[in-house]
């Protein structure tokens, strides 16, 4: 049985400080995790949750020890340095189907992945090519996916209506489902696991296969529906059983959207998602249903 706890946003740091005290008492027992791991995290695919719990597989006594071992992406930080660095203070994600922000991204990885010291490494970035050739055999690549359809609901009601946000939307749905940003969610797997490219193209089928042969480079890929079977296999993995919180949850309730997402719109929204719903049965029938 899975242990995945809902949490309270109030509550939310606490519960952080009380799963660091009781993962240090468990390392300092067994040990902290030796290998080095990758995680893509991919939005609203239950990252937080699970980056929160493969990072405690880490925690040691040694305060200083710790903050050197992990590198987890701040994504807004890389939001406001691609926008300084092009001098683009308006900079629209409608602007291209490939964003600067992930160029820089992929450098940024490179340059994490150059450092001995750190061990675990987690954040919105797409499949780099030179970072799997150069350091496969020091990271283990890990990645969870999700229903695209689900995935692409759950991350426009956060961007909707989370408050503080730098991703806002501020259009509804209806609206949204004809943006190029909208269209783009329907791709993102082909995008961010296929891995960038300069002619743009993440509907063909060529790049659609790309994400599928990209998906056996991962050690560890997961899919939200089956929970167990993840925990499973990264246990087998790494030797560590996960302990998974629901953290950083949609402000809007599932009950809020089911209200508003009609059965037209989810037919919208699922033509949308063709590219990625591909990649994503691929996964379940090849890594995941295959492996249970």
């Amino acid at each position: 049985m899975v242990s995945f706890v809902r949490v309270l946003p109030s509550s939310e740091k606490a519960t952080k400080i009380f799963d660091a005290l009781v993962a240090k008492t468990n390392n300092l027992l067994h040990g902290t995790l030796k290998e080095k791991i990758f995680y893509l995290h991919i939005h609203k695919c239950g990252g937080i949750s699970i980056q929160q719990a493969i990072k405690a597989c880490y925690h040691t006594l040694d305060v200083v020890k710790q903050r050197q071992i992990f590198h987890i992406l701040n994504s807004r930080a890389s939001f406001n340095a691609v926008q300084t660095a092009v001098n683009q203070t308006n900079f629209s994600f409608d602007k291209a189907v490939i964003s600067p922000e992930m160029e820089f991204r992929e450098k940024l990885l490179l340059y994490y992945m150059y450092q001995e010291h750190i061990n675990f490494i987690a954040g919105h970035f797409s499949f780099n090519a030179a970072a799997y050739q150069y350091f496969s055999d020091k990271y283990a690549f890990v990645t969870v996916l999700r229903d695209p359809v689900e995935r692409w609901i759950s991350l426009y009601f956060y961007n909707r209506y989370n408050k503080g946000g730098h991703r806002n939307i501020d259009t509804e749905i209806t609206e949204h489902l004809k943006s190029a940003r909208g269209q783009r969610q329907g791709h993102a797997y082909v995008e961010w696991i296929g891995g960038l490219n300069k002619e743009r193209d993440y509907t063909s089928e060529e790049a659609i296969n790309r994400a599928k042969e990209n998906l056996h480079k991962f050690s560890v890929v997961g899919c939200l529906e089956y929970q167990e079977n993840f925990v499973s296999r990264f246990e087998d993995q790494f030797g560590r059983r996960l302990i998974i919180r629901k953290l950083n949850q949609n402000p809007k309730s599932k009950i809020d959207r089911n209200s508003i997402i009609t059965k037209e719109i989810k037919e919208e929204i699922r033509e949308i998602c063709k590219p990625d719903v591909e990649v994503y049965q691929y996964a379940v029938d090849n890594l995941v249903k295959a492996k249970t």
